[in-house]
């Protein structure tokens, strides 16, 4: 069964902008379940002026159901990256648009957790990052990253309920779609069969799946609907063939940055080689002064012998005439 590629931007956004399957697919990946919950803005982009390319990401507002049965409201922000050199905009995104984001997104759909009046527009931020690259550092497809309070004085993990270290310090759920196992057990791992890149056809955009697990029919089949779709097609194609310049530039960008620390190796390599002759040739003009002051030494010594005065064996040999006396 053929299904756009949920890796693209444009086949991502019209995934999630299915609240029922937004909801579904948010709970799988945050492993709780998700209540309630609504895109506050249709898409977020961080424009990049240097390559003309844009970071998509996607914002929700959403109460999540707790261990404990409590119901916990919560800021979603979900950003997706085909591209390694993303990630310093990701920290830019999140170190500017926290208070943004609180504030913009406030939606009265969803009702507001019992906090003082100074805290009712203030939420929790947890992060989801998709990517369409591996990280060499990080070698497993999913990884979370929670808050742990450690006491400074005792380093024991505590159990605290703290406003400040709850909406100051972020919730991370990192997701390498190139890392999916051959065997899928968990619900994570079988959503992202729909991932797969390894079952893409020709033209990238579209997945020729050869497996569909049972329990995300539901979205195969809706991301099967735009296949036959000419306008959503062309749009995907622009999107490939804008990832197909940035691939030239990016490939070209390498290049060059390989060949700058070759070139930079070499020098260092030309610097050490020249450092290494200088060096023995010091060690050889040491060795061959001391050398010259032993003959000079001993000749001394047998000008001594005869009587000769030492200011001309000073002379002839150029040690210093108290030198000479010592010997």
């Amino acid at each position: 069964m053929r299904i756009i590629n949920p890796l693209y931007d444009k086949a991502f956004k019209y995934l999630m902008e299915n609240n029922k399957l937004a909801k579904k697919i948010l709970s799988v990946i945050l492993d709780v379940e998700v209540v309630e919950v609504a895109l506050s803005q249709q898409e977020t982009t961080l424009p990049d002026e240097r390559r003309g390319l844009t970071l998509f990401r996607l914002d929700f507002k959403a109460i999540i159901k707790q261990a404990d049965g409590s119901r916990k409201t919560v800021l979603i922000e979900l950003q997706k990256s085909k591209y390694p050199t993303d990630i310093q905009r990701f920290r830019n995104y999140l170190g500017s648009g926290y208070l943004a984001k609180n504030r913009e997104i406030e939606d009265k759909s969803i009702v507001a957790e019992d906090k003082p009046a100074e805290y009712q527009s203030i939420y929790p931020i947890i992060a989801i990052y998709i990517l369409g690259y591996n990280l060499d550092d990080l070698p497993y497809m999913a990884v979370t990253v929670n808050h742990d309070v450690i006491n400074s004085v005792s380093k024991q993990k505590i159990e605290v309920s703290s406003f400040f270290v709850e909406h100051l310090t972020h919730q991370s759920h990192i997701i390498q779609v190139r890392r999916l196992p051959e065997k899928r057990q968990t619900l994570l791992e079988k959503f992202f069969v729909l991932f797969n890149q390894a079952w893409c056809t020709d033209n990238n955009f579209i997945i020729d799946l050869q497996n569909i697990p049972e329990e995300f029919k539901d979205v195969v089949k809706y991301l099967q609907g735009p296949v036959m779709d000419d306008n959503f097609r062309r749009q995907l194609e622009a999107e490939e063939q804008l990832d197909t310049i940035f691939d030239a530039q990016e490939a070209k960008y390498l290049r060059k940055i390989a060949e700058a620390l070759d070139q930079k190796a070499a020098a260092e390599e030309r610097e050490l080689e020249e450092w290494k002759q200088k060096e023995e040739a010091n060690k050889q003009k040491e060795e061959a002064n001391k050398q010259k002051e032993m003959l000079a030494i001993k000749l001394a010594r047998q000008m001594k012998k005869y009587g000769i005065p030492f200011s001309e064996i000073s002379k002839e040999t150029g040690l210093s005439v108290e030198y000479i006396g010592k010997l």
